[in-house]
């Protein structure tokens, strides 16, 4: 069971390590610097990075939806195999922790749909009103109030949900790095 456990949270943290990894490659910092609005070109570069965004995340939703089945069937059998008295301590450990997972990447995908949504909608705002947008020392400057209101409304979801992210992130390390302790623990104890 300790090894499983072990060998899950491996494969979901290389899984987890390959997306950031992908993502990080995109570059998406650059979307938000003043070449991705100011022209054109630009903003159909930005546009083309939120579409690789999308991809990507679209391929490890579907990852994730075939290793999910994939792990409780395992993990069913695992504790299928234990003694009695043990399977109950597991499953009372187990299944809210799995809840507690399955919940926090479900919310994940959400706010990362939310989060391209955003992107998209603050550049087709750009796209569309072009003639209310200007550059000027380095700034961008709207001369209509309805614009600059949506444009604010979805960077404001960004910004959002980035904080979030980065909160969430370091609340999940802290975690890992207990499982990790917690389960070092149980090995220690099955070996004496």
């Amino acid at each position: 069971m300790i090894q499983l456990a072990r060998q899950v949270g491996g494969m979901a943290q290389q899984a987890a390590g390959a997306y950031q990894q992908a993502q990080a490659g995109l570059q998406l910092e650059r979307l938000f610097m003043l070449e991705s609005v100011a022209t054109e070109d630009g903003t159909r570069q930005a546009l083309d990075t939120v579409a690789r965004l999308a991809e990507l995340h679209q391929a490890h939703q579907q990852m994730f939806a075939k290793f999910v089945p994939a792990v409780l069937e395992q993990l069913t059998a695992a504790i299928a195999a234990l003694p009695a008295e043990k399977v109950h301590e597991y499953q009372q450990g187990l299944v809210p922790s799995l809840n507690r997972t399955l919940a926090e990447q479900a919310e994940f995908y959400a706010n990362r749909d939310r989060w391209i949504s955003a992107v998209r909608e603050m550049f087709s705002i750009v796209e569309e009103n072009r003639d209310v947008i200007s550059v000027e020392d380095g700034q961008l400057l709207f001369h209509d109030d309805a614009v600059i209101d949506r444009y604010e409304a979805a960077q404001q979801i960004i910004n959002d949900i980035h904080a979030y992210e980065v909160a969430h992130m370091q609340e999940k390390m802290a975690r890992a790095a207990a499982s990790s302790a917690y389960l070092a623990a149980l090995e220690r104890g099955a070996r004496q």
